[in-house]
């Protein structure tokens, strides 16, 4: 657990910076060397690399630590390692946890997007605010739920702090004036010191949890709604080979791309938060899905560099530039 304690502040601050490398590259891939058959799609494309920017940020500022033990699974953010005031440290840790939850709206909004490019929905034509407010503003008010659940049902209390007392702050040598702390602990103790069901934390959960499978219920719905429609545009439609292939090429690139932060987040976090309420919850996991989130932003842009072709033989051609010059 040494190791990992150390490895953590390490992958965060090294991915961090790759992440705005990447996604710069990306950006400006995107914005200048795009298809024409891409359309209005390229700015949405933007519009994701630019949030796994912040959330890269967040990620760098934060540094937050995955703490789960017993049942308690919280976000640790601490004031030593920056320097900087409580206040804001807390308040970056909420953002940081909400853009956490306003990815799954992103990966949602992402395959509803690329259906209705597929089936021709005159809905994907950025003609009316409303159309606009749809598609970039719904991310966002999803993700506003989000802090509204963390500050009204997940914030310390006395058994958490006991808890962090015993099992974290010791070995750290940290007091709670250093840290501050985001999450559920399923379970408290009452007056009488009998550990019961802490209601208000379920609750908060539980809302967490019915938006969390949404998401991924419609997300396996339109990602087969996706590839039902490709298939029909390769057979059936009039468009020209380079348009099918492309449309072929983005279907494959966002099925990685919702691949790796499943892989990544949000099927180890639906571990990590489902463990404590049965008392299993492990310090190993949670550093390693720390790290995982970590790594997210700079692996997720790659499909989209390597798999569409024209940006792949655009970054080809910058890489074989490069060489030439330096030798």
């Amino acid at each position: 657990m040494d190791i990992l304690t150390k490895i953590v502040p390490l992958t965060q601050t090294t991915c961090g910076i790759l992440s705005f490398l990447i996604h710069g590259v990306l950006i400006e891939m995107v914005l200048f060397r795009s298809p024409v058959g891409i359309g209005m799609y390229k700015y949405l494309m933007v519009y994701i690399s630019v949030f796994e920017l912040i959330f890269a940020t967040l990620d760098l500022i934060v540094q937050p630590e995955f703490f789960s033990y017993s049942s308690v699974y919280l976000v640790i953010a601490r004031t030593d390692r920056w320097n900087l005031p409580v206040a804001f440290t807390m308040t970056s840790n909420a953002m940081f946890c909400s853009m956490f939850g306003m990815s799954m709206a992103m990966f949602t909004l992402h395959f509803i997007y690329r259906y209705c490019v597929i089936i021709g929905s005159n809905f994907v034509k950025m003609d009316s605010n409303f159309k606009f407010c749809v598609w970039f503003l719904t991310p966002i008010l999803y993700g506003s739920i989000w802090p509204v659940i963390i500050f009204t049902t997940l914030v310390p209390s006395l058994s958490t702090d006991m808890l962090l007392l015993k099992h974290y702050l010791h070995d750290r040598n940290l007091t709670l004036n250093q840290i501050t702390y985001i999450g559920p602990n399923y379970y408290i103790f009452d007056s009488k010191g009998i550990e019961v069901l802490n209601v208000t934390v379920c609750a908060g959960m539980f809302v967490i949890v019915m938006m969390v499978l949404i998401s991924i219920i419609t997300i396996v719905i339109f990602a087969y709604k996706c590839y039902l429609g490709v298939g029909k545009l390769l057979r059936e439609s009039n468009h020209s080979e380079g348009y099918k292939k492309l449309q072929s090429q983005l279907l494959n690139m966002l099925l990685a791309q919702v691949c790796i932060p499943a892989v990544l987040m949000h099927i180890p976090a639906s571990l990590q938060l489902i463990t404590p309420f049965l008392h299993y919850g492990n310090e190993v996991g949670s550093a390693l899905f720390c790290i995982g989130v970590a790594v997210y932003p700079v692996l997720d842009p790659l499909p989209t560099l390597l798999m569409i072709q024209h940006y792949r033989q655009a970054l080809g051609s910058i890489i074989a530039k490069s060489f030439k010059f330096q030798f």
